[in-house]
């Protein structure tokens, strides 16, 4: 077995380290949440982990301000420690995308809210919501402009869609050109199923959809078209958040990738 060490990414700094590091200890963990409801001495925090040593908690603490995730007030004598909340902020900013923000909020709340209703009753089943990111980028010789159509206009994209809820009965695959306009499925005669609702709309260059995927999940996609020296560029990006299964993740992650299908949306935008 090789003793190697494994190279650091690109982009690790040691201020990273530090910050991950302090967090990867329980009793630094129970620590932080100790100061979430305001702040405490050293000493109040060695009688509320009674299980540890003073010395021990001081060492704690001294991780957690060389990482930056507490920062120290002195009063005379005393030293009042205290959460610093920008810098748990700037991680969680980096690794959130923002369209999943809002969602994981509500549903955290929905999960503590559930939580607390089940442990009054028997018999209840609580779901931890999840977040899933998809991000996916394909190349394409051919204008802005034509990529974006063969994403958005109802006929292109029923040449390539891989997937209907309706098969042979969807006469149309609609995105409303529009903020707040809906894309559904139309099966004829006020009849068919609706994806999503447009959050973003600035062709041929941007927009977005919010949608629900089964209940109590919700699916935001974000997809950008780029402009290229032979072409263009188009990304995807998608941020699912809900009580998903295995199962489901699976299921998701095979049919929302854009690549599986990267032949067939070619094969419109190229031939237009």
């Amino acid at each position: 077995m090789s003793t190697d060490a494994i190279a650091e990414p690109a982009d690790a700094t040691e201020g990273e380290e530090m910050f991950w590091r302090a967090l990867s200890h329980p009793w630094r963990r129970l620590m932080l949440d100790l100061l979430r409801d305001g702040p405490r001495t050293t000493g109040e925090l060695a009688e509320r982990l009674a299980q540890v040593s003073r010395y021990a908690v001081m060492q704690h603490l001294a991780v957690l301000t060389d990482a930056g995730l507490v920062l120290v007030e002195r009063r005379g004598r005393q030293r009042f420690n205290h959460v610093n909340a920008a810098a748990l902020r700037r991680s969680y900013d980096r690794w959130v995308n923002p369209y999943a923000d809002g969602l994981a909020g509500e549903l955290a709340s929905l999960g503590r809210h559930l939580e607390e209703e089940g442990s009054m009753g028997e018999g209840r089943t609580v779901e931890t919501p999840r977040v899933l990111r998809m991000e996916s980028e394909l190349h394409f010789r051919a204008p802005p402009e034509r990529v974006f159509r063969a994403l958005t206009d109802p006929d292109q994209v029923l040449r390539w869609f891989p997937h209907t809820y309706g098969e042979n009965r969807v006469k149309r695959l609609v995105l409303e050109p529009r903020v707040g306009g809906m894309q559904y499925e139309d099966w004829g005669d006020g009849r068919g199923y609706l994806y999503g609702q447009v959050t973003e709309w600035d062709p041929p260059w941007r927009y977005a959809v919010r949608s629900r995927l089964h209940p109590g999940t919700v699916m935001d996609t974000l997809t950008i078209v780029e402009p290229t020296e032979d072409g263009a560029l188009l990304r995807s990006s998608r941020v699912i958040v809900g009580p998903i299964s295995d199962e489901q993740e699976r299921g998701i992650r095979h049919h929302g990738d854009l690549v599986r299908f990267a032949d067939a949306i070619r094969s419109v935008v190229e031939a237009a």
